[in-house]
């Protein structure tokens, strides 16, 4: 019995054994993969950029006088990057040109230019690309047009990619016309240009920098926002106010971490009521130390204000049941009976690119307290909340 129990041991730490090793080797393989694919996606966007930098310069100097047709005749990319990585370079290439005639450079489609040619002379056979026997393809009268072919060769040498561009003339013995290398660090940001509107290094960094601290420190906020309040009984409601406001609004940095500004708003119902209201607001950034060009921002907010109202529903608002008297006043005097209150807010915005956002608050008025007709949607001591608002703002 002894000898059995030994015996499956024996076999079964083996197998457990082997079976950790898979198991780390397909974590290994796992973390190699996600390696290779940030690694891929850097290289792109590297790529990217020196191609931007290469056409760039083609919009100051072409390389020729005139429209040029050419053959895009070999791409090159690093060691161990799949052909994917190629054809994504030299569909952004072709883009480039189409986008930006002033280079003077014109994609001419060649096939047997690519393709494998068999030439036969006198001192033998030689089968290659039609690029590389320019000879064989004069005399099959296969150039399409095209006398020039361009070379896009990507190394990666130490920390940095290499692009090596050259122009070859097709002849026999290929001359170069025009050649540049470009080189940029691997692990600095790519400046991501637009195809159409290409820009120098600098001239795109200074535009990040632009839009990150040169908005200016103003902003003009219209906002559009609905107010509601709580009954305390059936016999007097208010209906919810709509509100149209607008004002102005400073950074207190360049980060816009803190905001300050003043408003003005209107509300308006007919036979209701017409409201007046003056604010002031100071905002402190909670998602970041710095406004985001690619996320939405969310501000919390403080605030106080005064708001008149004008017309039959400013009775809600005093502390005491209307009478009849209140009631014929209504319609003796236009405009009144009226009512101000001061008001303490609190509240979250979330703002998209600093241009639109969405705004919840709540609104405590002290001078409403002993109304007959609002309530209180909570009761937190000191204050008391009356009201509940979300706002629309548009920022210009």
């Amino acid at each position: 019995m002894r000898l059995t129990l030994c015996g499956l041991l024996i076999a079964v730490l083996p197998a457990s054994a082997l079976a950790a090793d898979l198991e780390a080797k397909e974590a290994q393989r796992a973390q190699l993969e996600a390696l290779r694919t940030e690694v891929a996606g850097q290289l792109q966007l590297q790529a990217y950029d020196l191609l931007d930098e290469l056409v760039f310069g083609w919009l100051g100097e072409p390389p020729f006088a005139l429209q040029t047709p050419v053959v895009l005749a070999d791409v090159s990319v690093p060691v161990g990057f799949s052909s994917g990585l190629q054809a994504l370079i030299e569909n952004h290439f072709t883009t480039l040109l189409i986008k930006n005639p002033s280079t003077h450079l014109t994609l001419s489609h060649c096939p047997e230019c690519t393709s494998l040619v068999v030439h036969s002379g006198s001192k033998g056979t030689i089968v290659s690309r039609g690029v590389d026997q320019p000879e064989a393809l004069s005399a099959a009268g296969k150039i399409s047009g095209s006398r020039h072919a361009i070379f896009l060769d990507f190394e990666v040498e130490g920390a940095a990619l290499v692009l090596r561009a050259r122009i070859t003339a097709l002849e026999p013995n290929l001359p170069i016309v025009y050649a540049k290398t470009l080189s940029t660090l691997t692990t600095s940001a790519a400046m991501l240009r637009h195809p159409e509107r290409l820009k120098s290094a600098e001239g795109a960094r200074q535009e990040y920098l632009d839009a990150l601290e040169g908005r200016g420190i103003f902003l003009v906020p219209i906002r559009i926002g609905v107010r509601t309040y709580n009954p305390r009984s059936d016999s007097l409601r208010v209906t919810p106010f709509v509100w149209l406001s607008f004002g102005i609004e400073a950074s207190l940095s360049q980060a816009r971490a803190w905001t300050a500004g003043v408003s003005f708003g209107l509300s308006w119902a007919p036979e209701l009521h017409v409201a007046w209201e003056a604010q002031a607001r100071i905002a402190r950034l909670v998602s970041g130390s710095t406004v985001s060009l690619t996320r939405p921002d969310l501000y919390v907010f403080v605030g106080g204000g005064v708001i008149s109202v004008y017309g039959q529903e400013a009775l809600a608002f005093r502390n005491r049941i209307p009478t009849i008297e209140d009631l014929e006043l209504i319609f003796k005097r236009p405009g009144e009976p009226n009512y101000t209150f001061g008001t303490i807010q609190l509240g979250l915005e979330l703002r998209v690119k600093n241009r639109v956002g969405v705004v919840l608050f709540v609104e405590s008025a002290p001078g409403i307290n002993d109304s007959e007709a609002i309530g209180k949607y909570w009761d937190l001591g000191p204050l008391s909340i009356h009201t509940l608002g979300i706002e629309v703002s548009f920022c210009f």
